[in-house]
């Protein structure tokens, strides 16, 4: 019979070196007091046995744990990905671990996630809220405990004591459709997320702008808003767009690089020609628009330069006196146009 190691305590350290626990643990975190040659030995021993520290123990004794909890709606989104990688990266050279998880695009999710990262021990929470967040009182009471806490992309509503990032999507994504029409597109469709999705909101609303602003027609008919959060399911919403179209578009555009490219692909094999007939442009420009063919023309969104900042408010906040009160930072970045051949 094979029976389970027990894991090596403080005790058991104490006890093979004939000192006390207290004296191990000021060891260990190489406390002054404690004479050289007796942390030499500890760290020795504590080598030889296979300790390992419990990082919620030493978290309870020094109120830290150095952890970022993060939180997103989703894992297979690529934008998400490259937010994570931005944070990460800032959060590792600041001496700072990062726990990720999903709330699966649910309010319900999203709250058990944040209530187990406040009883986990995280330091701070970086956060993108879902669709479905309308009521924010869980965030706002989450920074009233004094929990640090910065949102990004998807803000419905401000969050009192919470930094924002964001980018302007009305904006962004008039500048797009402006680039559209003044190449001399005039029946221009818009392919969205789900409704309720703030930024996708916002997408929508600088697509009609500038339809508006040139005084081209809207037509409800060129508009899709995608229900489906499954890809495969969003590849079949875009096809059964295109194909109960009784207007043909002579561009496309469309809220994220996904929808850009299952665009693409659905006008390719019903053999439009593109730019030529049919100019598209996706939001995003993630890398996979370089290598699709043709390559996509893509509203270039700084994500991972916005897990950076999102990591740099957060570790700042974390640094602060607890005895001045944080002064909300609200931070929009740039976009550019990347110009490419499907336009």
């Amino acid at each position: 019979m094979v029976f389970k190691k027990r894991r090596v305590k403080l005790e058991d350290i104490a006890r093979k070196l004939n000192i006390s626990i207290a004296t191990v643990s000021r060891a260990l975190d190489k406390n002054p007091r404690v004479k050289k040659s007796t942390q030499e030995k500890v760290f020795k021993t504590a080598e030889e046995m296979g300790y390992m520290p419990n990082q919620i123990a030493k978290s309870l004794s020094s109120g830290k744990t150095n952890i970022i909890g993060v939180l997103i709606p989703r894992y297979d989104e690529p934008f998400f990905i490259e937010v994570c990688r931005g944070i990460d990266q800032y959060a590792r050279n600041h001496n700072y671990k990062i726990l990720i998880s999903s709330s699966r695009n649910s309010y319900q999710f999203e709250k058990e996630n944040l209530i187990s990262f406040e009883r986990g021990l995280v330091d701070g929470i970086i956060l993108s809220p879902t669709h479905e967040t309308e009521n924010v009182a869980h965030l706002n009471d989450l920074t009233s405990k004094g929990m640090p806490m910065v949102l990004f992309d998807n803000i419905r509503e401000e969050v009192s004591g919470a930094d924002h990032v964001m980018i302007d999507d009305i904006k962004s994504s008039f500048d797009a459709v402006e680039f559209l029409i003044k190449k001399g597109r005039k029946k221009i469709a818009f392919i969205g997320g789900i409704k309720q999705k703030k930024v996708f909101q916002d997408r929508f609303t600088g697509y009609k702008s500038a339809l508006n602003k040139y005084k081209i027609p809207f037509h409800e008919e060129l508009v899709l808003h995608c229900n489906s959060l499954d890809r495969e399911f969003e590849d079949r919403e875009i096809l059964d767009f295109f194909k109960h179209l009784t207007t043909s578009p002579d561009a496309v555009f469309t809220c994220t690089d996904n929808y850009g490219l299952l665009a693409m692909k659905t006008l390719l094999k019903t053999e439009k020609k593109i730019p030529e007939e049919v100019a598209v442009i996706g939001f995003g420009d993630l890398g996979l628009g370089e290598v699709f063919v043709p390559t996509l023309t893509c509203v270039s969104q700084p994500s991972f330069e916005m897990g950076q900042k999102a990591a740099e408010l957060l570790i700042k906040q974390l640094n602060e006196p607890e005895d001045i009160l944080h002064k909300k930072t609200v931070v929009k970045l740039e976009t550019k146009l990347t110009q490419r051949e499907s336009t």
